[in-house]
């Protein structure tokens, strides 16, 4: 109680209204089970004190903000802050709310994103994840994970959908996230034994969970079962043995009674829900169903605006489940402006995501090539303006490929079965083919209307110049296309040529089309 008067009287001070919900962490048992990493009221002279977490942020790069308050540490450069008055800006969420607050970030959209919408849930996720987190890591670390490298690794056997696989997920050589999951048979779903992640400096808000949850989802999918994912389902591993590369001995004889959050949806499984407004284990505490591993998909699955509402339309009318959808993507099957141009010119779609209609039926197969193969072409453009490689940069010594992308968007003109870019970088078009008169390649635009056309016939070179008086246009074929790019310089359109020739384009179809057939078991 005395706690939280003095909170009361901190917020006062600064003219403030602290939210009830927050003062409910420190009349709980919170800071015991947080000690360490909670803040809590005392002079900015003594660690881990509201008031020093204060002084820091003052020092830092980013000055704090009068709106929040620090009283969590979430990383060493990180803190959790609570949204203590009404927002003044249209960046921080409302009065209660959580978001990280960065010491030395070098971008501003990363700044003050939402952890959590409650205080207190957010506290008490924090306090059940850390209190299972030295028994996860075992069972990951000594247990899971070598039983894995000693029977399916060094036997390069490939394991079975029932059998529990561990998960690693690093960036820049940091481990943000491991889980074991395994297909269960006698639930139709997927049971998961681990899931540990973390929150580091240089990985974005809540990116850790998004990812391991796409890896499990899209492996529960894949496993053919009803998309029930439970969290307290016992299962046996038995391993002996001394494994190759190490030279170490396992003996792993165990038997698992659930994830070890007491068999419950993971806390910061259930946190990153909630900042997306998905709330897990509602139905269940011990599962995510169906219905909530669904809206999960969805919110995991990076979409733009526009494929997303494509995506929602799609499965309203029943062109593909939202998982076949989210699945596509992930899997990178169909790439995103792929998928959002075939969604908007086609009414084969459907059929493409499920794997193309039968061979006997030709002129389905024939519409679909068709569009698939101007898909297609559109994906490897879009690949290439978005892309910085600096292979023949000779101010820099290195050649660096790691996140060289420019940042190209896009928008689908459905009307014209075409697709514009914005954000193109300056320079020359790529794909341009020589010209008779030897004229040098056209520099793009900061906006380029492309066409994908298996060849440039009269009908496509008039809409084409119709809309040159927009902006600058492009035509794109396949390499072996007959097309003359004079023709179509004269009528004042781009003629680009995919590296592919057309039987490549359809090769390269038909490994999609049975990766989509295959997907699911």
């Amino acid at each position: 109680m005395g706690a939280s008067l003095a909170l009361r009287d901190h917020f006062h001070a600064r003219g403030l209204s602290a939210p009830p919900r927050f003062l409910d962490i420190y009349e709980s048992d919170l800071p015991s089970r947080l000690q360490g990493v909670l803040c809590v009221p005392g002079p900015a002279s003594q660690p881990m004190t509201i008031a020093w977490a204060e002084s820091i942020i003052e020092t830092s790069r980013w000055p704090p903000h009068r709106n929040l308050v620090p009283f969590l540490a979430v990383d060493e450069k990180s803190f959790a802050c609570v949204v203590v008055s009404d927002a003044d800006g249209p960046k921080l969420p409302g009065h209660g709310s959580v978001v990280r607050w960065h010491l030395d970030t070098q971008r501003d959209d990363l700044q003050a994103a939402v952890l959590d919408f409650d205080a207190l849930l957010y506290a008490e996720s924090v306090a059940e994840e850390l209190e299972a987190r030295d028994a996860g890591l075992y069972r990951m670390l000594d247990e899971v994970g070598p039983a894995y490298e000693l029977q399916y690794l060094e036997a390069d056997k490939r394991p079975r959908d029932f059998v529990i696989r561990p998960v690693r997920i690093a960036c820049q050589n940091v481990i943000v996230g491991l889980a074991a999951f395994a297909h269960e048979p006698s639930i139709d779903g997927m049971s998961v034994l681990a899931w540990q992640t973390c929150e580091v400096p240089h990985v974005a808000t809540h990116e850790a969970n998004r990812a391991l949850a796409a890896l499990m989802l899209c492996d529960a999918f894949a496993s053919g079962g009803t998309m029930e994912i439970r969290f307290d389902r016992p299962a046996n591993l038995t391993a002996h043995g001394i494994t190759a590369k190490s030279g170490e001995r396992v003996d792993v004889d165990v038997t698992y009674r659930g994830h070890p959050e007491g068999g419950r949806v993971p806390a910061g499984l259930r946190r990153y829900g909630r900042s997306v407004g998905v709330f897990l284990g509602m139905d269940d505490i011990h599962a995510i169903s169906p219905r909530e591993a669904r809206d999960l998909f969805l919110a995991v699955t990076p979409m733009p605006a526009d494929l997303g509402a494509r995506v929602h339309e799609a499965y309203r009318r029943g062109v593909a489940s939202p998982e076949r959808l989210c699945f596509v993507l992930l899997s990178q099957i169909w790439r995103e402006p792929e998928l959002d141009f075939m969604l908007a010119v086609s009414d084969r779609t459907g059929s493409i995501l499920r794997g193309g209609a039968d061979w006997r039926c030709r002129g389905q197969r024939q519409a679909e090539s068709e569009i698939a193969r101007a898909a297609l072409m559109i994906g490897m453009l879009y690949r290439r303006l978005d892309t910085k490689d600096g292979a023949g940069d000779t101010s820099s010594p290195a050649r660096v490929l790691e996140d060289n992308r420019v940042g190209v968007t896009w928008q689908i003109l459905p009307d014209v079965a075409a697709i514009r870019f914005f954000g193109v970088r300056a320079g020359p078009v790529p794909w341009q083919p020589p010209l008779s008169n030897g004229r040098a390649a056209i520099e793009g635009a900061a906006t380029i209307t492309v066409l994908p056309r298996a060849i440039l016939d009269s009908t496509t070179l008039h809409m084409a110049s119709e809309l040159a008086r927009e902006g600058l246009v492009a035509v794109v074929t396949p390499s072996d296309s007959d097309s003359d790019p004079d023709e179509a310089n004269r009528a004042g359109v781009l003629l680009l040529r995919c590296p592919d020739r057309l039987g490549e384009l359809d090769q390269a179809i038909e490994r999609k089309l049975l990766s989509a057939r295959i997907s699911r078991a």
